[in-house]
């Protein structure tokens, strides 16, 4: 007898755990309806100890970003007033685009925010053409937009527009060789280095398919060359410095920060926007 009721205790005791075992499977299974396909994917790539980024409704899990910085110090420079770019820049004809395209974003009066979302706001809208051989026209901002299409100074003076439009400071660079010219901006980040990217690594790994070890580039102005070394020495230190100018060029299609555009000229100028 006292065998039986060993044995029956026992299936009973089977039984509860079975039940317990499927009332915590049916209670995940509805956490897990009721969260969206972007809680779900974070929630399975964290438990890898990955990042989430999720792309038409699929989920994909990726290696956190990591920024290889990249920089260049300049000294001694003079921000030159321009009559052919920076008569062009014109804040209130893109203010509208330019807010719509931070404000669908989290934080969208962060210096990150701005930086991603107006690049990838014009960069997946506007295509690269180029200028007839032997006529160089330069567009205002709202023709590039409303064509669609530019050469690399109509997607800088876009950009330039959308950025200042929503306070931040932007300056068009000239570069030049011998056989080639090239135009893109830079932006100043009125934030410290180390702030700036903690938020451009959370963006960047949200909304890009980035992943893994990416370089950022950006650049410094010293009134002199010994204040550009100690700039570099305190870069190389891994310290922080309070602000700096990213390096966006307008025709890489990648994400702001991405290209060193200054590699391989000869020649280069700084050009104030007129804001």
């Amino acid at each position: 007898m006292d065998m039986q009721k060993a044995i029956l205790v026992l299936i009973v005791v089977v039984l509860l755990g079975g039940l317990a075992f499927e009332l915590k499977y049916i209670e995940e299974a509805l956490v897990g309806a009721t969260l969206s396909v972007e809680e779900q994917c974070n929630k399975m790539c964290s438990q890898k100890g990955e990042v989430a980024y999720v792309t038409e409704n699929t989920c994909y899990c990726k290696e956190p970003i990591t920024f290889r910085n990249q920089w260049r110090c300049f000294w001694n420079v003079t921000f030159e007033n321009d009559d052919e770019f920076s008569p062009k820049v014109n804040t209130s004809a893109v203010r509208n685009i330019a807010v719509k395209s931070v404000v669908k974003y989290s934080a969208p009066n962060a210096p990150a925010t701005k930086v991603f979302g107006v690049y990838n706001e014009v960069s997946n809208r506007i295509y690269y053409v180029s200028d007839p051989r032997k006529d160089e026209y330069v567009a205002t901002p709202m023709e590039t937009w409303d064509a669609m299409g530019g050469d690399c100074d109509d997607y800088s003076i876009l950009l330039t527009s959308m950025y200042e439009a929503i306070g931040m400071d932007a300056s068009i660079v000239e570069v030049y060789r011998p056989d080639k010219g090239h135009v893109f901006i830079i932006l100043k980040v009125e934030q410290d280095l180390d702030s700036f990217l903690k938020f451009y690594k959370n963006i960047l790994e949200r909304y890009t398919p980035y992943f893994s070890e990416k370089p950022f580039n950006f650049v410094v102005f010293g009134e002199n060359s010994k204040e550009c070394e100690t700039l570099q020495k305190t870069l190389e230190m891994g310290k922080n410095i309070d602000s700096f100018y990213i390096v966006i060029d307008s025709t890489t299609g990648d994400y702001p920060g991405s290209r060193d555009a200054f590699d391989g000229y000869d020649t280069t100028t700084f050009i104030n926007t007129g804001e």
